[in-house]
């Protein structure tokens, strides 16, 4: 029997993970890990021309708040990890998870995202290479959360770490 059929068989087991070949994970490892400090921004929307007031909450790494180790993307080349974040407001249905890596990135090299321990499928995400000019977005929105409930961060000036399996 080839070893290549007997490291499909103890793949197939579900016991053990058989590497996929050169530079790719096996054995449920992760492609990427980066470990957030969390930061967080409150925004006040003052509303007018009959716009309700809210508040809108940023939490996680943005331009000007929290900040991320080791900050450069294992799957894209060392690009710099720029966004992940989650964001809700007490009014508006925007509340979801977003990314942003530099420069102009496939989507691809990865399956989830796993931010502290709630995961995101890359393919349930809105992926854009033009709403930031030279930069790679995903985004997952969920909808209202007026509360911030479903944020995946931990509190402000802790670490969350975000694996991308």
């Amino acid at each position: 029997m080839a070893l290549s059929h007997v490291m499909n068989l103890v793949s197939n087991s579900g016991l053990v993970g058989a590497a996929g070949g050169s530079g790719s994970g096996g054995g449920g490892g992760s492609n990427d890990t980066q470990t957030v400090t969390v930061g967080e921004l409150i925004q006040n929307n003052s509303g007018g021309s009959g716009a309700p007031s809210s508040v809108t909450t940023y939490r996680g790494l943005n331009f000007g708040f929290g900040s991320v180790s080791d900050g450069t993307s294992n799957i894209y080349s060392g690009a710099d990890v720029e966004r992940i974040m989650y964001m809700w407001d007490t009014v508006y249905p925007v509340a979801g998870v977003y990314m942003i890596i530099d420069g102009t990135q496939t989507n691809s090299g990865w399956t989830t995202l796993t931010i502290g321990t709630t995961a995101y499928a890359r393919t349930n995400a809105s992926f854009s290479t033009t709403v930031n000019a030279g930069k790679t977005s995903w985004t997952w929105i969920s909808g209202t959360d007026a509360t911030g409930a479903n944020n995946p961060f931990s509190a402000v000036g802790t670490t969350t770490t975000c694996v991308f399996t």
